[in-house]
Order: C-alpha cells, then sequence, then structure tokens
C-alpha cells in the first residue's frame, strides 16, 4: 500500500486561537488546500471553535501531557518521541506548521521532491560572533562543554533549522529516536546544554540529508527575517515562523498586513 506523500500538521492545545493564530492557520490551511491537513490537539480539548474556521482538518489527538500542561518541555518531548512520529507512519513526510507560521505559496511537493531528511529556517550567525574576542571565547566555552558531550546555543549558528515551520520524513525521524535514544533523553533531561527538540534534529542525526544554508533560506525565515531576507536577495521564503513575534513583527507586518 503506497504511503501518503506529505501531511500538514498543526499542534494546538487553546480551545480559541487568538486572532493573529486564527488567520495564520487559515491563511496556511487555503494555500495548502491540496494536501491532507492534521489538527494535533490534546485530550479533552474543544476543537469545535477551530473546525467552524478550517472544517476540512482531521483531529489527531495526544497526550495532555505532551501538548498543554506540559507547556514546551512536554511539546519537545512529543517531538523527540517514536510515539508522536508513529502516528504518521504512512506518510512519507509531515509538515509540522504552527499556529505562528506563514505559508506565503505552494511549493511544498517540491520540497518533499528534494529527498530531504529534515527542512527548516536556517539561523543565521550574526557578524558579532565573527569578532576575535568573541571567537576566543566560544571556542574556549564549547571546548569545556565537548568534554561532557554537550552542545550550546551557539551551535545551530549556520545550520538548517528552526522546527516551527519544517519538514520531516517521518521514517527518518523515527530511526532517529532508536538511534540516539540516549541523546534523545538528555534533550528531554535538560542535562544538554540547549534542549529545544529542533536544536536535535538540527545537530544530532549526522547521516541526515540538511538543504544548504542558501538553499533553506527559500524554505522559511524564522529569527532575524531581515538579514535572511538580505541573504536572499529580496526573495521571500515558501513559509516563515513567528512573524507577529515582537523582534520580528516589524519586519513582516510590511508584508503580511501591509
Amino acid at each position: 500500500m503506497s504511503k501518503t506523500k506529505v501531511k500538514v500538521v498543526v499542534p494546538i492545545y487553546k480551545e480559541h486561537l487568538p486572532e493573529r493564530e486564527l488567520r495564520s492557520l487559515k491563511n496556511n490551511m487555503s494555500v495548502l488546500a491540496r494536501y491532507p491537513q492534521v489538527l494535533l490537539a490534546p485530550e479533552g480539548l474543544n476543537v469545535e471553535p477551530t473546525l467552524r474556521e478550517v472544517p476540512r482538518m482531521e483531529v489527531v489527538r495526544v497526550s495532555k501531557d505532551f501538548l498543554g500542561s506540559n507547556g514546551i518541555a512536554g511539546y519537545n518531548q512529543m517531538m523527540l518521541s517514536r510515539e508522536f512520529y508513529s502516528l504518521f507512519a504512512d506518510c512519507d513526510y509531515i509538515l509540522i506548521c504552527q499556529t505562528d507560521a506563514w505559508i506565503f505559496r505552494d511549493e511544498l511537493e517540491e520540497w518533499c521532491d528534494k529527498g530531504y531528511d529534515y527542512v527548516g529556517a536556517p539561523w543565521p550567525k550574526r557578524k558579532v560572533y565573527d569578532l576575535p574576542v568573541i571567537k576566543q571565547y566560544m571556542w574556549l566555552r564549547r571546548k569545556l562543554l565537548s568534554r561532557e558531550g554537550k552542545i550550546m546555543r551557539q551551535d545551530y549558528y549556520g545550520h538548517v533549522g528552526n522546527g516551527g515551520l519544517s519538514l520531516r520524513r517521518v521514517q527518518s525521524c523515527l530511526d532517529a529516536c532508536e538511534r540516539y535514544a540516549d541523546r534523545v533523553e538528555a534533550f528531554k533531561s535538560g542535562r544538554d546544554m540547549v534542549n529545544n527538540e529542533d536544536w536535535f534534529w538540527a545537530l544530532v542525526p549526522r547521516e541526515f540529508r540538511y538543504p544548504s544554508f542558501d538553499e533553506a533560506l527559500g524554505f522559511s525565515f524564522d529569527v532575524h527575517p531581515s538579514l535572511c531576507h538580505s541573504l536572499a536577495k529580496g526573495k521571500l521564503p515558501f513559509g516563515c515562523h513567528g512573524w507577529f513575534k515582537k523582534r520580528n513583527y516589524p519586519f513582516w507586518s510590511n508584508i503580511i498586513e501591509k
């Protein structure tokens, strides 16, 4: 039996979405209307207010420990669990599309056809990290942490990429959850310096195929969107993440809310 190429998965944990999140959801599901769409919700959450706005979405339930009661820690655990990816074992890919993402145009199938294991917005390195004194400090800090098998926030600079709008090959994620079980547990427990789930997917699975930094700029922007826009030579990506966050809104408001 052939697998579904890709499903669009939108995690929610609130009964009533704020206005900007609802706008984002309606825009994104409209642009990506030709793909199966999943509303991922915790057990017991009333999803009727959301379904009235996007009625064709399939509802998939997960534990409240994953979405809701444990906050970001629960979400990170979910996104690092075989239990989560097993829900989509009938798919080649899932597109995680959080409610603060915005899709500009439908290029999803093209990104699936590239054959990558994980795609997200790249994290650009600001010029301050090229200053000699900063480079020396970071080298010493990294050397100390590496002795303990830890990584730090700055390790993700120049890598791909942010998980809020991300394309994931399901079988690769299932395999990695098993292959890197010890590191997964370290991320879940906070024993690593950083424990955001997307940092794990960007840095740990060495066998994963990722797009280059420059190619990933065509997929999404997350942090420093103005810098990313400049690096992309003024071209908008397939989508973006965190568009109404305080630090990003001055840039995106002129494009999304013009």
